[in-house]
């Protein structure tokens, strides 16, 4: 969702005061996964904005919210009244794979030249239908639009979005362990995209047999001490165990879960029943 929060910036100076405050708090509410206060909300900014251009960001995300509360077709109407006909483009491939209609997105931009789409735009079309052709198994597609998008942002969390899709699309191997360590070499990635690249290497070193190495991945991300991101490698060290064949010592990291403070309640859930005893 960042792009449309880099899309409000370049509104024009004609746009009321109060709109840029007014939706920055619903996606605010969006972002934390209060969708109905969310869909009210965009609802009114569709109502109160001072122009086609606010009109249509706040059209592209209550039809997010719509097709999230399950009226599909609610979010299509809303989706067809946006006036840019990139961005309605995008919305309605986005609203696609809202719904897990991939095939759907490869009909309907396909044959799209997002190079000649306005650049704040490119970025999330490409990775949208990457993931779309990914999801077909057209691997040379995903990858292509995959890499392309790397050169459409500056934004390290975007590049390691892009570079986690890459690992997802070679699933393991040395390809998949280059795009993973991509991600480690970004500056400013975020915690969860370095937990999410370490975890994920940890796994394809230890399905290799490489039970040291995989191991060693977890001493590059020691600075996350804190929840929800203690815990989260804590679930992938011990997952590794597992694959290793080494249940006690998995075993103590769900322990380790139990007893810490404040961790994500489905990460307790899922060290507890880790450490209930077998029927």
């Amino acid at each position: 969702m960042k792009h449309l929060l880099f899309l409000l910036t370049a509104v024009t100076t004609s746009c009321a005061a109060t709109f840029p405050t007014e939706y920055q708090a619903a996606m605010q509410l969006y972002v934390s996964k209060k969708i109905p206060e969310a869909n009210v909300a965009f609802t009114a900014l569709i109502a109160s904005a001072p122009n086609a251009e606010t009109k249509d960001l706040a059209l592209m995300q209550a039809s997010y919210c719509e097709v999230q509360l399950k009226h599909p077709e609610q979010a299509t109407m809303l989706a067809a009244g946006i006036k840019d006909k990139h961005l309605g483009t995008l919305c309605r491939m986005k609203l696609l794979a809202l719904q897990s209609k991939y095939a759907e997105i490869l009909t309907l931009a396909n044959n799209e030249d997002f190079s000649l789409w306005p650049e704040a735009l490119v970025f999330d079309a490409l990775m949208v239908r990457g993931d779309a052709s990914g999801r077909a198994r057209n691997v040379v597609a995903a990858e292509t639009d995959f890499r392309a998008a790397l050169g459409y942002t500056l934004n390290d969390y975007k590049k390691a979005t892009a570079h986690l899709r890459l690992a997802w699309l070679f699933e393991k191997g040395q390809k998949a362990l280059d795009c993973l360590e991509d991600v480690m070499q970004l500056k400013e990635p975020g915690p969860t995209m370095r937990y999410q690249a370490i975890a994920s290497r940890a796994g394809i070193l230890a399905g290799e047999g490489k039970g040291a190495l995989a191991l060693g991945e977890f001493d590059r991300i020691n600075e996350l001490t804190k929840q929800p991101h203690w815990t989260m490698v804590q679930m992938a060290r011990a997952a590794t165990h597992e694959a290793l064949g080494e249940p006690d010592k998995a075993r103590a990291c769900y322990e380790a879960v139990v007893a810490s403070s404040n961790p994500p309640a489905d990460s307790l859930a899922t060290a507890k029943a880790k450490l209930a005893p077998k029927r």
